[in-house]
């Protein structure tokens, strides 16, 4: 998980566990729901997220982990810059409630060198037509004011969690009520 980001909700395996000895009806049920919310939560995160070239769009997968007894869905990205993307930097890191420990991870990390940063603003200077010939220089100036202020935060896969997971809860109740009845 170092280089990205990817959410488990807490409280299912238990869950599943429970429902699991009521009926392997349900147990199916309630994983098909938490795939079908981890998928939307990857859309969701897809289409919400800034793109310039789609790199960071097209990096968001989503992950099964199947550990025999528990399957557990993660969604992320193993851009080394994700997090940063998702949570800010410097005095412009925002963290949502919640997301403290997760963001703790990333803290202090870097994701590549100056150069390399330089580097690939230089790119995005020449996509935007704003260098004038003078690329790398207004690369450089922006890189140096980048590590001055802090990049804002532009969040993505958070607000996709958040936005499904009272949904996928809902669903999840309705699925074990249809198969009770």
């Amino acid at each position: 998980m170092a280089d990205n980001i990817s959410f488990k909700i807490e409280g299912l395996d238990a869950l599943i566990k429970r429902i699991g000895k009521l009926a392997p009806e349900i147990a199916k049920e309630v994983a098909l729901e938490v795939n079908a919310s981890a998928l939307a939560i990857q859309s969701k995160a897809r289409r919400d997220v800034k793109v310039d070239n789609g790199i960071l769009r097209n990096s968001i997968q989503l992950k099964e982990i199947n550990t025999g007894d528990k399957i557990m869905y993660t969604v992320g990205s193993r851009l080394k810059y994700a997090p940063y993307v998702e949570f800010g930097t410097g005095g412009k890191v925002s963290i949502p409630a919640g997301f403290e420990e997760l963001a703790s991870g990333f803290k202090g990390k870097k994701a590549g060198t100056f150069k390399d940063m330089v580097q690939a603003l230089t790119l995005w200077v020449r996509r935007k037509g704003i260098g004038g010939g003078n690329d790398k220089s207004i690369a450089y100036a922006i890189a140096i004011s980048i590590l001055k202020k802090g990049m804002r935060p532009q969040p993505f896969l958070i607000p996709s969690f958040e936005t499904e997971k009272p949904k996928m809860i809902n669903n999840i109740k309705k699925a074990i009520e249809n198969v009770k009845s």
